[in-house]
């Protein structure tokens, strides 16, 4: 899950904010003093709290990613992340509210366990669609293609020096 927070941090890091020299100074500051207290402390709603307020500062973010992105391939990537997103988040609220319930079950889904392999998927993504949006920033023609036809990520095409 550190990895995730790590992931939004970065998302929120963007190279058009007002501040490029002291943003990513702060967040490598508040990233590694929020992994201390944590590991520390080991406080364990607060952590998911931290986790559900990196994920809504996130979405303006990646929503103004997207409203500026044309490449369909690229879009897809980014309603993955949300559809990861959500079904993860459905799979560990399910489980947390009616594990009494569902542990009696002749087949027990896992919810949290799900939690971890759609939000893997949704980090994937996520980062995909970053590095897509972060190459077409610099003019570097990115375009999604598929590993065996399957797993998309991102192929770059810089321009050559003169």
């Amino acid at each position: 899950m550190m990895w995730e927070i790590l992931l939004y941090i970065y998302i929120l890091y963007s190279p058009d904010w007002h501040y490029p020299r002291t943003m990513p100074i702060f967040l490598c500051l508040y990233g590694a003093i929020f992994a201390i207290v944590h590991s520390v402390l080991r406080f364990g709603i607060g952590f998911k709290v931290h986790y559900v307020i990196l994920s809504l500062l996130c979405i303006p973010r990646m929503y103004k990613y997207y409203i500026y992105t044309d490449d369909v391939c690229a879009k897809c990537l980014a309603r993955l992340y949300v559809a990861t997103l959500l079904l993860g988040s459905l799979a560990w609220l399910s489980d947390l509210v009616f594990c009494n319930k569902i542990s009696s079950w002749p087949i027990n889904p896992q919810g949290h366990a799900l939690w971890h392999v759609f939000m893997g998927f949704n980090s994937y993504f996520a980062n995909t669609f970053l590095m897509f949006c972060r190459a077409q920033q610099c003019g570097w023609s990115p375009r999604i293609v598929r590993l065996m036809g399957v797993l998309p990520y991102v192929k770059i095409q810089k321009p050559k020096r003169q």
